[in-house]
This record gives C-alpha cells, sequence and structure tokens, in this order.
C-alpha cells in the first residue's frame, strides 16, 4: 500500500469536502459558431490571476513518514508554530499518532524534564517555550509559574492570583500554589472554582475522600515537577545568556578588526573601561556581523571612535596640566620651608595654582616643556604674590565683619522698636530712618567704613567661629552657607552648640578655610595636587571664607575677660592677649569644701580656654561671667596643680614623661616633608612627630622649622589627641546661703546655670565623722578637687 500523505490524514470527525461547482458555459455573442468570434470572447473576460503558490506548498503532498522525520529535527516551539499554520499540519500535529514527533522534538532540547503525566505533550511545549499570557494573550511574557503550571501576565496575575480565597485551609492542600511577595499562599482562581465546583457535587464520603486524596497527590507531583523545572529553567536561561554574550564578543571582535583595518588599532588600546566598544549600542547587539550590517554601522562607528580620540587628547592634556601643577607646588613648597616658622597665613596649593601668572605657565601649549625653570620670574615675585594673595582674602574677612555688623544693626533696630509708642519715629528719626523723601522708609544706621573694621578685626572682643567644626543646629556648614541663613540661627533660641572661638590673624589659617569634608565622585581616580589628600574624608580647596562667622555672644564673653584683667576691650588684641597669658578662675563653677566653710575649688583656664567654657558650660547664663584674674600664690597653685594633672595622666596611660608636654595645646607640630603633598596629615604631638619622621622619612635627629614646624592655626581650632582636666585653685570666697555648710551636707559643684534668682536649699546628712578623713584629706583633693576630671 502506498504511503499515506497529509490530505490522507486520519481524520477524526472531519465532514466531506463539498463537490466542485459547476462552471458556466461561454456561449458565442451572435449565435455563430465560428472561431474568430469564441477568440472575441476570450479577450472580452479575462480569467483572474491564480496565486503562485509557496516554495514549501510541496510538504503538503510528501508521505506522513517523511514528514515525521522532518518534524523530529525541529524544537517544540517550532511544532507549535507549524501547528497553527494551516488545518492540515495542525489535524496532522494535534493527532495522537504524532506524539513521538513531538517526543523527538523535546529530546532536542538539552536536559529538558521529561513532559508530566498531567500534561500533554502539546500543552508542555506551550507553557515552556511560548511567551505569551494565558488568560489575555499578550507576548513577550518570560516568567512561568511552574508550581501553578500557568504563564500569566503581571496585569492579569492582579486579577487570576488570590491570597485569600474563602475556604483557604481547605482548599490550600487541594490547589497548586505559590508564594507571593508578601508571603502568602497565592491561587489559581479558575483552580480553586473548579475544586471548589467539584466538591460539591461529591455527596458521598468515599467519593470526596478519593477525591481529596487524588488532589492532594497532583498538588505533590506538581511542586517535584515545578521543582525541577524551575532548576532546567534558570540553567537554560544562563545558557541563554552565555550564548548572548558569545555573540556579543564576536561581533566585538569583528568590529575591532574592522576599524583595526581602518587604521584605528592604536586608538582602541587606549580606550578607557567606561567608554569600552563593549557598552556601544551597535556592538552590544548579538547578531552576528556581517557586510551589509558593517556598511550601514561604518560612519557611526567611525565618528564614535574620533570621539575617542577626543577624549583620550583630553585626558592626556589633564594628565599634562596635573604635572605641571605638581612642579608649581614644589615652587611653593620651597618658598614656604625657607620661610619657617611661619609668621602669617601662607597660601595652600590650589590658591597658588590659580595665581594668574602660574595659570599662565601651567597653560602652555602641549608641545612647550615646563620644568622649574619655566617658574623663575614666579620665584622672583613670590613675596608680591603672596603679599597680594593675603591682602585680596583680608578684604573677604572685611566683608564678613561688615555684613555682620549690617545685619546686627537691622536686629537691633527691630528689637528696639516700640510701634505703639508715639515716640517710636522720634527713635526711628534720630538713628537717620527717615530718608530725604520723607516716606519714613527705614534706612540702617551707618556701618563703620574699612579702617574701622580694619582696627576692630584684630581685638580680643572679636570672635569668630566655624560653621563645619560646629554645626549650628546641626546642620553641615557646607550646605547652608549665607550670611542670612547664619544671621537667622543666631536669632534662635535653641541650644548653642560648642564652638571653638577663632581669633584674628590665626583665623586666617584655619584648616576648615582649605578643606572640604565632600568628596568629589572621580576623587578616587584623580590624582590631581591641587586637591588630592589622603587625610579621611577631605580635599583641598581654595581659600574660603564662607565657613566663617562672627561670634557676637563669644565677643561678649570675651569682653568680660578682657575687663577681667584690666584691660581696654576697644584697644587690646588676641595677640597681646597671648603674650599677657593670664590665668583666670570660673567663680560660676566652684566646688565648696567640706571641712572649711568659705573654701572653695574653682576650675582655672587659659583666656582662650574661658571663652570656650564660658560658651560651653554657660550657654544659658545671662548674667555678668565671674571670672577672677589669678596672680601671686594661686597663679603658682594653679600651675602646680596643672603640672600634677599632666604627670598623673602620662602615669595612668603609662606614658613617657616628656618636658614639653605641660598643657593640652601640644598636638601643633606639621611635618615639613609631607607639607602641601597628597600624605599631609593632622597636627601631631611632638613625640609622634619624632617617629613619624623616623618612620616615614629615616630621619633621626630632627630638626625644629627644617623637619617639623609649628602650625601657623595652634592652638586654637585643632581637637587633642587626649583632653586633660582643667587644673584648679582653692579660693576664699564667702559661702552662699543656699550651699550647706560643712557638717550638715554636701553636694559638690556649685554651678548654677539658671536665669533667675531662685535660690533652692538642699541639705543632705553627713554623718561621716571617721578620723581619717584629715589623712585623706590631700588624696580627696587630688582626685575629687578637678570639677572637669575626666572620665575614660
Amino acid at each position: 500500500m502506498a504511503p499515506r500523505s497529509v490530505t490522507q490524514a486520519p481524520v477524526d470527525n472531519v465532514k466531506s469536502k463539498k463537490p466542485p461547482k459547476k462552471r458556466a458555459r461561454v456561449s458565442n455573442v451572435d449565435g455563430d459558431d465560428g472561431p474568430q468570434n469564441v477568440e472575441l470572447v476570450k479577450a472580452a473576460k479575462k480569467a483572474k490571476r491564480q496565486p503562485k503558490s509557496g516554495k514549501l506548498a510541496g510538504l503538503m503532498n510528501l508521505p506522513l513518514d517523511i514528514l515525521f522525520e522532518i518534524f523530529g529535527h525541529l524544537n517544540p516551539l517550532d511544532l507549535l508554530r507549524l501547528a497553527r499554520t494551516t488545518k492540515q499540519f495542525r489535524r496532522v500535529l494535534m493527532h495522537r499518532s504524532s506524539m513521538s514527533v513531538w517526543k523527538a522534538a523535546r529530546e532536542n532540547v538539552p536536559n529538558m524534564p521529561d513532559c508530566p503525566v498531567f500534561w500533554t505533550e502539546p500543552h508542555y511545549a506551550n507553557l515552556a517555550f511560548d511567551p505569551h499570557c494565558h488568560e489575555c494573550s499578550a507576548p513577550g511574557v518570560r516568567n512561568v509559574d511552574w508550581r501553578i503550571g500557568k504563564r500569566i501576565c503581571t496585569k492579569c496575575s492582579k486579577r487570576c492570583m488570590v491570597d485569600a480565597y474563602p475556604g483557604e485551609s481547605v482548599i490550600s492542600s487541594l490547589v497548586p500554589s505559590r508564594y507571593g511577595k508578601r508571603g502568602h499562599l497565592l491561587f489559581y482562581d479558575k483552580d480553586v472554582e473548579e475544586v471548589q465546583k467539584k466538591l460539591r457535587t461529591l455527596t458521598e464520603l468515599n467519593e470526596l475522600e478519593a477525591y481529596r486524596e487524588q488532589r492532594r497527590s497532583f498538588v505533590k507531583e506538581m511542586d517535584v515537577t515545578a521543582k525541577a523545572l524551575e532548576a532546567w529553567a534558570a540553567s537554560q536561561a544562563k545558557d541563554r545568556s552565555d550564548q548572548l554574550d558569545d555573540a556579543r564578543r564576536d561581533r566585538k571582535a569583528a568590529i575591532i578588526e574592522k576599524l583595526s583595518e581602518l587604521g584605528w588599532g592604536d586608538e582602541i588600546q587606549q580606550i578607557t573601561y567606561a567608554d569600552d566598544l563593549s557598552h556601544h549600542r551597535l556592538v552590544k547587539q548579538p547578531t552576528r556581523l556581517t557586510s551589509r550590517i558593517w556598511n550601514n554601522i561604518r560612519n557611526d562607528m567611525i565618528e564614535y571612535m574620533e570621539d575617542m580620540k577626543a577624549r583620550r587628547l583630553e585626558r592626556e592634556r589633564k594628565a599634562l596640566l596635573v604635572a605641571r601643577r605638581r612642579i608649581a607646588i614644589g615652587v611653593l613648597r620651597t618658598y614656604k620651608i625657607a620661610h619657617l616658622p611661619l609668621t602669617d597665613v601662607m597660601p595652600e596649593p590650589a590658591d597658588f595654582c590659580n595665581f594668574p601668572e602660574v595659570v599662565e605657565i601651567i597653560g602652555l601649549p602641549t608641545e612647550t616643556e615646563v620644568t622649574e625653570a619655566s617658574f623663575a620670574d614666579v620665584t622672583s615675585q613670590m613675596g608680591d604674590l603672596v603679599h597680594n594673595w593675603r591682602t585680596r582674602i583680608h578684604s573677604q574677612l572685611r566683608s564678613k565683619v561688615k555684613d555682620h555688623l549690617r545685619h546686627a544693626a537691622r536686629r537691633r533696630v527691630w528689637e528696639n522698636r516700640e510701634p505703639s509708642d508715639p515716640s517710636h519715629e522720634d527713635y526711628v528719626e534720630s538713628l537717620g530712618a527717615i530718608d530725604v523723601k520723607g516716606k519714613k522708609k527705614e534706612v540702617l544706621p551707618p556701618v563703620p567704613d574699612d579702617a574701622e573694621i580694619d582696627q576692630s578685626i584684630p581685638l580680643a572682643t572679636t570672635v569668630f567661629r566655624c560653621k563645619t567644626c560646629s554645626p549650628s543646629a546641626g546642620l553641615h556648614g557646607n550646605h547652608f552657607s549665607g550670611s542670612d541663613f547664619d544671621s537667622f540661627l543666631d536669632d534662635l533660641d535653641g541650644p548653642r552648640p560648642r564652638s571653638i572661638p577663632l581669633f584674628y590673624p590665626k583665623v586666617m589659617g584655619h584648616s576648615c578655610l582649605t578643606r572640604s569634608r565632600t568628596l568629589p565622585w572621580d576623587y578616587s581616580a584623580s590624582d590631581d595636587p591641587n586637591y588630592r589628600i589622603d587625610f579621611p574624608m577631605s580635599t583641598r580647596t581654595k581659600w574660603d571664607i564662607r565657613m566663617l562667622q562672627v561670634d557676637e555672644e563669644a565677643g561678649k564673653a570675651a569682653r568680660a575677660i578682657v575687663e577681667a584683667c584690666g584691660e581696654d576691650p576697644l584697644t587690646i588684641t588676641a595677640t597681646k592677649m597671648d603674650e599677657l597669658d593670664h590665668r583666670f578662675a570660673c567663680a560660676d563653677c566652684v566646688k565648696w569644701s567640706k571641712h572649711e566653710l568659705n573654701q572653695a575649688d574653682a576650675p582655672v583656664f587659659t583666656w582662650r580656654q574661658a571663652v570656650q567654657h564660658r560658651m560651653r558650660d554657660h550657654p544659658y547664663d545671662r548674667r555678668t561671667a565671674n571670672w577672677m584674674k589669678l596672680e601671686g600664690e594661686l597663679l603658682e597653685e594653679a600651675n602646680r596643680n596643672a603640672r600634677q594633672i599632666t604627670e598623673f595622666i602620662h602615669h595612668m596611660f603609662d606614658f613617657q614623661p616628656h618636658p614639653h608636654i605641660t598643657d593640652p595645646a601640644s598636638t601643633v607640630w606639621l611635618c615639613a616633608h609631607c607639607m602641601d603633598l597628597s600624605q599631609e596629615k593632622e597636627c601631631y604631638e611632638l613625640t609622634r612627630m619624632k617617629n613619624h619622621l623616623l618612620i616615614v622619612h629615616s630621619i633621626n635627629e630632627s630638626v625644629k622649622n627644617q623637619d617639623y614646624y609649628k602650625d601657623y592655626e595652634a592652638p586654637q581650632g585643632r581637637k587633642q589627641d587626649y583632653k586633660l582636666s582643667s587644673p584648679t585653685v582653692t579660693l576664699q570666697m564667702e559661702r552662699p546661703s543656699h550651699i550647706a555648710p560643712p557638717g550638715k551636707g554636701y553636694y559638690g559643684f556649685a554651678c548654677d546655670d539658671d536665669d533667675d534668682d531662685e535660690e533652692e536649699n538642699f541639705y543632705f546628712d553627713d554623718d561621716d565623722n571617721d578620723d581619717d578623713d584629715d589623712d585623706d584629706e590631700e588624696d580627696d583633693d587630688f582626685y575629687f578637687g578637678h570639677p572637669f576630671f575626666p572620665f575614660y
């Protein structure tokens, strides 16, 4: 018997074909049967042109065994698409006799698990390979829910997947499910409805239990199958990703070969990783490069390479400028080291490299060689260049003070105004607040001229604070640097931060004015000595006045200290106060004696420490500060106690005693060999500085102002390696009535920071009459006589 063809394939319940339609007979026009008339009729009525048959139309007439052999070499997705082309193919491929074809096609997919018993081969292939939604037929659905055997798009998933279905506790073991994003079990609603409908039809208990057991077994098999299929799908995805990567690499290699033939080979070797060809949209496509494709992308790739060449030249130019700046910084370092010890503020590398004379040399054409000799003219003018720079930054400081005075005058006018008082207009007019046009427009009182401001800046009562060291209201100074915002923070009735008082001229060398706490995005890749510094979380910047703010409250505290030592606040400068080096006892922070009625211990400060103590420990005290200048025996006692504290700290931490450690302000030394380089560090204590010189620079016998030098800013504004407590002095003063007398009670400090004058009496019984108190008095005075003794 001859093999059957597709048209002879087995048919199930298919109707027989209809008989062909009869053709209409064409007669002669005039009844003449002559041949001429027949030809005329054919010309008048032209027959329709039949479409050409496709090249694969002959497949329909091939025998089934040949077709099955061909189909066995296809993939399951190809069979699915072929079954959807014609009815004949669908009738053949969906017949049970074609099961071997589907199995053979599935075996062509590497490592694909066998078809589960509860699915047919076409259903299995459709679920695994056809990326369309089983609900709305939307294309491009890549994810398969193997746990429920469905491929559902995100939009339909919100409608079809339910997690709180009625009777969930009963249904959960009978319906396949998966876990949602929040850990809830999700069920396919149609599966749940089908099971519920079936359960309602079963009335017999044995039938109901048998159905439940069947469903439980099905769910278990579904879980096992899903795990295997998920692992296979992950492997397939990885294999597909590897194939695409291989295709991209082959395409990239082919494009590089084409570009090399055009002379771009050396340029390709110098492309950075960020601009690598692998990231180009025309290169990363997983398509084989053909002659036609290359002709289409050739111009775009040449344009891209020209852009890469321009970027390379720009990188080389930047590297050349960096090398020239490094030479310029060497000139600056030579000048600064020759002027040690520093007696005035010096420009940082970022400032020096922005001098017009230096910029001109650094910006010379690429072909011009720049050496240290190129800066000979700059070296001869260094004194004038540095002087002009100091003049510029001093002008900025003057403008900062003038802005503060202007705002302070505006605030005083506002605070003193009395709109309801008829004499308010006279008051405003007395300040010059009535303009010449008579419109009663408020005009600020006159601000001192530049000469007067220049005279007030060096005064000890002119205090500055750094917003980076002590950001107001918890806000970082780099983000809020306007004078209006600074003044707004001054007007707030909130707690003041712990600020470090800064005075002229040391304030001009404050480190925060030339350091930035914010790092640029390309900091790690930058080697520009203008900005690079290895100290954590900082970069070099040009001298910037925005971080400074006039501290009016600290100025009031400094005025009280100046008056306590009998000096004129309007004339004495901060430098003069440093030379006097007085010691002051804070009578508001005394600790009353347990044995003597009118005897108390008070902490002792230098005048700078006294200003900081007042702002830190008495921020709300509006009363006049009660300072006592120490002289004679009291001064000797204070110095002796300071030495005892230093010796105790060294003994406590097993430090080697060094004579230079006499106060907490010893961390002031910088390395001359690291000056203005990226490895420059913060200030060291002298012992650590010598260790640094020995270990890093191999210098055994270091020389002051040659190997190391004292920071110009020191000691203000520098954090100490360790914090020593303030020394104390014993004062003879009248005990207030609210302080318990000896024997009646003892409660330590008498530090009253309240604004009101209300007195409260606190008495604690003191039954300790041990005779050994006198023997231990000296030790008690040492350990407990220092109210600010540190806790470690």
